[in-house]
């Protein structure tokens, strides 16, 4: 058990390298020896556990988004829906040293689904999870009248998420015109707008 438990340490050891380093120095100029240089290992013990770059990105990523599902599972979910809904949401958003450098390096990673099916196949696997986790909870939510009678759960669950990461990629390029006050700002101010019955008349459109 301690021989796997090491191994399994090892590849996390490697794995929080990886990200780091693709952070700091972009996933082109990142090279195995980089990643050894960075966790404090040989390049040979690196390659024990990844016989290719691709394997250890890969890995990377899986790293990545098991962090980001641990933290899910952390969320107070108590209080009211849309105060449930802004933390849940608000994990994703890059507030601190740590997320910013996953999220950097989720930028960094993106391009890769374009020519590599299984980092394609990753990606998409983890977006649904997130999406269909969104959606149970608005049909939840729609059912227990915190979200209008008509409201469309995945819709607008797809919506939130592309939002979130919207705002993730601004703050990460455009800082000075989105800081953290900003974008957290704006999730509240859209999940506000999630209270407005589907189809009601906005108060600019009601007849004098």
């Amino acid at each position: 058990m301690a021989r796997t438990a090491d191994h399994g340490a090892r590849r996390r050891q490697v794995a929080e390298a990886l990200m780091r380093t693709v952070a700091e120095r972009g996933l082109a100029r990142t090279t195995l020896a980089d990643v050894a240089d960075e966790a404090g290992v040989s390049v040979g013990l690196v390659q024990r556990y990844f016989r290719a770059k691709s394997d250890l990105l890969r890995f990377g990523v899986e790293h990545m988004y098991r962090r980001a599902g641990e933290r899910f599972q952390a969320v107070d979910m108590s209080g009211a829906f849309h105060d449930r809904v802004y933390r849940f949401a608000e994990t994703l958003l890059p507030l601190d040293d740590e997320r910013r450098v996953e999220l950097t390096v989720w930028l960094e990673f993106l391009p890769a689904t374009l020519t590599d099916p299984e980092m394609a196949r990753l990606h998409q696997d983890t977006t649904r999870a997130l999406v269909d986790a969104i959606t149970h909870g608005f049909e939840d939510a729609v059912r227990d009248g915190d979200l209008p009678e008509g409201t469309d759960p995945r819709g607008e669950a797809t919506r939130l998420v592309a939002f979130v990461d919207g705002l993730t990629l601004h703050h990460l390029v455009t800082t000075r015109e989105f800081p953290e006050e900003e974008i957290r700002a704006s999730l509240r101010a859209y999940l506000d707008r999630l209270r407005t019955a589907p189809g009601s008349p906005r108060p600019s459109d009601r007849a004098p």
